[in-house]
């Protein structure tokens, strides 16, 4: 297959200052982005079936400063799914919008039996900054998570783990209002509303400083339930800790035996010559603690902070190292302790120039038929990405 990509340039705007002997050159727009091509290849079992996949992915992020006050920016992703793939966004479309946000900005421009071509906008928001105070209006990313892997604080916009080629992660159609008490204290507002009732998410959170320790606090509305919470992140010892916990609370009928509780704890550290570890622990008190196998849509729909993981207990841990300057190995897996099925995910990653990575690695599922990850196989991948 033959494809013809092509990327647009906008000039930056030029201002002059006739006061001084040298024009000023201001540069009120910047472009940037990426393509990117992504091989993938699954069985269930080395002796079965393999299907194979192909995503061709560019982005446009765009962005306009008309001066110290004023900002906006604008991100596209253009997909172009070939294989497997392309068939199960065929048969549920609203897997490709992402996020459930009030305004739909993707388009299906074409698609056949094998190929699936998508546009999405996923960031579009307007950003006014004067003296202490920020207001953000539009399609953006509310970033509330504390934790390396898992955020239950993260009730606008949370995501999935296993979707590693979505680097600049979901956007949510919202409104959000920053107050910067002081260096190290910031009060915030965002509210995202729903297309129907029971789709709002409305809360308030108050970020502090306390000795080595950042700590946040949050309350609001999330959809059908009211939340409450909180989070950290400092150093034990000479480790980073971190945390988050969040209650989701029933607006209906307040009732203990039905709020669900999503909590996660993790701690990393990094070795003179560059070895890092981590280590990270979910809870999601309304999980599953019987065995219940996963199906191809728990990797396509987005998760919450409510269920970022459908086991009632998780534990993640990971291995990084610098080969080189150019060469890194990671090394991460999941297990669900109820049911002994776990998840390794091998990677390297070469920086072949200052703007073209190459990417190899896996998605490995282990465990008995019925159990949480025992029956989706393994994934491989290699892809190639340039950014502009």
């Amino acid at each position: 297959m033959i494809a013809l990509i092509f990327s647009l340039r906008l000039p930056a705007q030029i201002s002059t200052d006739s006061t001084g002997p040298v024009a000023e050159k201001i540069k009120h727009w910047s472009v940037n982005g990426y393509l990117k091509d992504l091989q993938s290849f699954q069985y269930s079992g080395f002796n079965k079936k393999w299907t194979g996949d192909n995503l061709v992915h560019n982005r446009f992020d765009i962005r306009w400063f008309a001066d110290s006050i004023w900002k906006f920016h604008l991100g596209l992703r253009n997909r172009l799914f070939i294989g497997r793939s392309a068939e199960l966004y065929k048969q549920n479309k609203s897997l490709l919008s992402g996020t459930n946000n009030l305004f739909n900005l993707s388009a299906l421009i074409t698609s056949s039996q094998s190929f699936l071509w998508q546009s999405m906008i996923d960031r579009a928001a307007l950003d006014f900054t004067k003296g202490k105070w920020q207001v953000t209006a539009g399609r953006q990313r509310i970033n509330w998570g504390l934790n390396l892997v898992w955020n239950p604080n993260d009730i606008f916009n949370a995501y999935s783990y296993f979707d590693f080629d979505y680097e600049e992660r979901p956007g949510t159609d919202a409104v959000r209002i920053q107050y910067y008490v002081n260096s190290t204290s910031s009060a915030e507002l965002a509210y995202k509303p729903g297309r129907h009732p029971g789709e709002t998410v409305a809360a308030g959170l108050y970020r502090f400083n306390k000795g080595s320790y950042d700590l946040q606090l949050l309350s609001g509305v999330m959809k059908t339930d009211y939340v409450l919470g909180g989070g950290w992140s400092g150093v034990l010892g000479k480790a980073g800790f971190n945390g988050e916990i969040t209650a989701f609370v029933p607006r209906k009928k307040i009732l203990m035996s039905q709020t669900v509780v999503s909590a996660s704890l993790g701690i990393n550290y990094t070795f003179p010559g560059s070895l890092y570890l981590q280590g990270s622990y979910l809870l999601n008190s309304g999980g599953r603690q019987q065995g219940d196998s996963l199906s191809a849509d728990f990797f396509l729909n987005n998760v919450s902070a409510k269920s970022l993981s459908p086991a009632r207990h998780s534990i993640f841990t990971e291995i990084a190292y610098n080969f080189t300057p150019l060469i890194r190995g990671d090394l991460s897996g999941i297990i669900n302790p109820n049911d002994g099925s776990f998840f390794i995910g091998p990677f390297m990653t070469f920086s072949l120039s200052n703007t073209v990575e190459f990417l190899t690695g896996g998605q490995l599922f282990f465990g008995k038929a019925s159990s949480l990850y025992g029956n989706f196989g393994k994934l491989f991948f290699i892809r190639l990405k340039w950014s502009f």
